[in-house]
C-alpha cells in the first residue's frame, strides 16, 4: 500500500493542532522516527518497508497480519472487513496537508 495512517500532531484547518490519525504517503511516513501506524482502510497494524535497490518495489506499507477483507492488501477477496484486531477503529483519519 502506498498510503498509511500515522498518529501524531497535525495542524488542522483553522490553525489548531491535534493528535490524530492522518493519511499520508508511505514515503512521508518513512521520514518519521518511530511512527504509530495503521492501515487507512481496515485499521489493522502495518509495517513500513523501503523500496528495493533495483526499484522493482516502491516504499510501501504492508499488513502485519494478512486481511483478506482489505482492498489495500495483496489478498483481497472482494468483501470489505475490518482487521481482526483493529487499531482505534472508531477514530477517523484526516488527510494531512503537505
Amino acid at each position: 500500500m502506498r498510503i498509511v495512517d500515522v498518529k501524531q500532531f497535525f495542524s488542522l484547518a483553522g490553525g489548531t493542532r491535534q493528535y490524530t490519525w492522518a493519511t499520508i504517503s508511505a514515503d512521508e511516513a518513512l521520514k518519521i522516527a518511530e511512527p504509530r501506524l495503521r492501515c487507512p482502510e481496515c485499521k489493522g497494524a502495518i509495517g513500513l518497508f523501503r523500496r528495493s535497490e533495483d526499484g522493482a518495489t516502491p516504499n510501501r506499507g504492508e499488513h502485519k497480519a494478512r486481511n483478506r477483507g482489505c482492498s489495500l492488501g495483496d489478498r483481497f477477496d472482494g468483501v470489505h472487513r475490518m482487521a481482526v484486531n483493529p487499531i482505534e477503529p472508531n477514530e477517523e483519519s484526516v488527510l494531512a496537508q503537505s
